[in-house]
């Protein structure tokens, strides 16, 4: 079987509103307790980030207060030269891109150790180290890995991740896109969710170079809308949208790991989706885990127009078994590479970050029939 990407989805994006800030309803026994909130750009590197801290925004152009913006300039660290967003509050760089002069600002398959004609499985050969990958999932994200912990888990244990959904789907990611505030939606605004949902994804697909043979077909995107119908009114305002709905729990298709068996969705009256993406307009953070995104709607709003949006990248990493990189004791060591999941030493996908995906990738393959 022809190896295609397994990230390269199709994000058929399910719009929908919510009537409150109560939790999209689980049957699969995770909680939204269980993902992770991105950190306070006031807390210090050695922060935990277990949710008493939070990752705010102030404007379009800066993730918050304290943060002094140096577009252009560059730090050299374990990952090369690379183009930084703007330095913390306590002085760390913040990468926005790895820059051309290191060659792993394109991605590459590193040294392959897998024989030809099997899916790919490699080391890599800059950027992180093997030794610091194989680490992380020794202790963070492996069977081995000491769960009591809440900063870690076994992703061996859940069926029901991002790339589940994908191998399920045969390729396609149908989003519930919840509108959690009192305000209008335009439908400017309401059109741009599809295309960050897509860069974001895209983003992880090119970091990572994840592979797995198997029937992934790809094929143009598409935005539905539906969950309830909405008509745009002449002014563009989509005067429907107010908090009347929240996703639908006859329409929520997720791997159940106590029955193991996929959901029942026969009695959806509209499209089955995957993933939600709650825009709440009364956090200031970022949450995710297998059930989707948990996302500041006025951060998302003020950084819309921008390329990379650091609370997407991030939480999105969490839906694909990626754990948080906050404290000391989440790495093997001080100079673990810039990567999106240790938020503010990166607002974009690093190699770090696609190398640990391939890394969980390299794992669960085996559980899909190709």
């Amino acid at each position: 079987m022809r190896a295609t990407s397994l990230l390269t989805a199709i994000l058929a994006v399910i719009v929908a509103t919510t009537s409150s800030a109560v939790k999209l309803d689980n049957p699969n026994g995770y909680s939204q307790e269980k993902g992770t909130r991105a950190p306070s750009q006031a807390t210090t590197s050695g922060s935990t980030g277990t949710g008493a801290s939070l990752l705010r925004s102030s404007n379009s152009r800066s993730i918050g207060a304290g943060l002094e913006q140096q577009e252009g300039s560059s730090y050299m660290g374990t990952s090369g030269s690379d183009e930084i967003a703007y330095v913390s509050v306590w002085g760390a760089p913040v990468v926005a891109h790895t820059s051309s002069n290191h060659s792993a600002a394109v991605p590459t398959f590193g040294k392959i150790t897998s024989k030809a004609g099997e899916c790919v499985v490699a080391e890599p050969t800059e950027y992180i180290s093997k030794d610091y990958l194989n680490w992380v999932w020794q202790h963070r994200i492996g069977p081995n890995s000491d769960t009591s912990s809440k900063s870690n888990w076994n992703v061996m244990d859940n069926k029901n991740w991002i790339m589940d959904h994908l191998v399920h789907n045969n390729g396609s990611l149908n989003y519930c896109v919840r509108w959690d505030t009192d305000s209008q939606l335009s439908k400017d605004v309401a059109s741009k969710f599809h295309g960050i949902l897509e860069r974001h994804y895209n983003a992880w697909n090119s970091g990572s170079r994840a592979t797995i043979a198997g029937p992934l077909q790809s094929s143009a995107s598409t935005w539905s809308a539906g969950l309830p119908k909405t008509r745009p009114s002449s002014s563009g305002v989509m005067s429907q949208w107010a908090r009347s709905t929240k996703c639908s729990d006859e329409c929520y298709r997720f791997y159940d790991n106590v029955n193991d068996q996929w959901s029942d969705t026969s009695n959806c009256k509209g499209e089955p989706f995957d993933v939600s993406l709650w825009l709440k307009e009364d956090i200031p953070y970022g949450f995710g885990y297998d059930w989707g995104e948990e996302i500041s709607l006025n951060n998302t709003l003020q950084n819309l127009y921008d390329k990379n949006l650091l609370f997407f990248a991030h939480e999105i990493g969490h839906g694909f078994g990626l754990p948080d990189f906050y404290g000391l004791e989440d790495k093997p060591a001080t100079d673990f590479p810039n990567c999106v999941m240790m938020a503010y030493s990166a607002i974009t996908v690093t190699p770090g970050d696609g190398w640990m995906l391939r890394r969980v990738l390299d794992h669960v393959r085996d559980r899909y029939n190709f």
